[in-house]
């Protein structure tokens, strides 16, 4: 069955300067998918993040969003206001358009789930972990659609990221979880996107676990890598007909010739 579609993007393209992060990404997110988007340092997956937020603009392409969406983000390197306490931080995030009782219960439920023992500690001034923890309840008291999570498990010790695993399993939402956690990526998705240049196409998604990722992915890698050997002695072929120079000036000589250039572009 096809889930509903809750994020389309379509040919996504950003660079900075002259660099191109990526260029052309086309893909979408379903309800329920635990997504892991993955790939090297500089591939712009953060990038990709902000824009899937809407806290970035791409260079070229659409994001578009389903109809009274809500989205929750976390930062790898969550920020708060100087001298706010954990408490104020929640009820700032708490539901406006309800009683005051319901917001403190919502405050109530937050410390709860964070798991935060002393209420009135500075947000700002707890250790990176702690304030990463902040962060994802604040997000989850907006009961958002999709969770958009980049490294969140950046500061976190075992029993934070133990706490964000359990978590995780609970949020009914979507999830993107940008991250270089082989093993937390194993335990909380069910789809992965890998940002990278060496696939064709910019990126390479697999439904399943991160095990099952790596095993198409080499898949897929040694198919490439079959088609450019492929392609790489076709190319031989062809250079070696051009440094013969070919004397007759017929159109299908013409065309053979072009038909090397667009090899060696494909090949390059």
């Amino acid at each position: 069955m096809v889930k509903p579609v809750l994020i389309t993007c379509d040919r996504l393209s950003k660079a900075f300067g002259a660099q191109p992060l990526f260029e052309d990404l086309s893909f979408s997110v379903h309800e329920g998918d635990r997504l892991g988007l993955v790939g090297p340092n500089g591939a712009g997956k953060s990038t990709l993040l902000e824009i899937i937020a809407g806290r970035q603009e791409p260079d070229t392409g659409t994001r578009t969003l389903r109809r009274k969406l809500r989205l929750g983000t976390v930062a790898q390197d969550p920020v708060f206001a100087p001298g706010q306490t954990v408490e104020a931080v929640l009820l700032a995030a708490a539901p406006s358009d309800g009683p005051e009782y319901e917001r403190a219960g919502a405050v109530e439920r937050a410390i709860g789930t964070g798991g935060f023992a002393d209420r009135t500690a500075v947000a700002d001034a707890l250790s990176g972990g702690w304030r990463k923890r902040v962060a994802v309840v604040v997000a989850l008291m907006g009961d958002p659609d999709v969770l958009l999570l980049d490294e969140p498990t950046n500061h976190l010790d075992v029993e934070g990221i133990l706490w964000r695993e359990r978590l995780g399993g609970r949020h009914p939402g979507a999830c993107i979880t940008g991250s270089h956690d082989r093993t937390f990526l194993q335990i909380v998705t069910n789809r992965i996107l890998e940002v990278n240049r060496i696939f064709q196409a910019g990126l390479l998604a697999v439904d399943g676990t991160y095990a099952d990722f790596l095993e198409k992915r080499g898949e897929v890698l040694s198919q490439q890598a079959a088609y450019e050997a492929t392609l790489a002695n076709r190319v031989r072929r062809e250079v070696e007909w051009l440094r013969r120079g070919p004397k007759a000036r017929t159109t299908k000589a013409k065309s053979r010739v072009e038909a090397a250039g667009e090899l060696i572009d494909t090949l390059r």
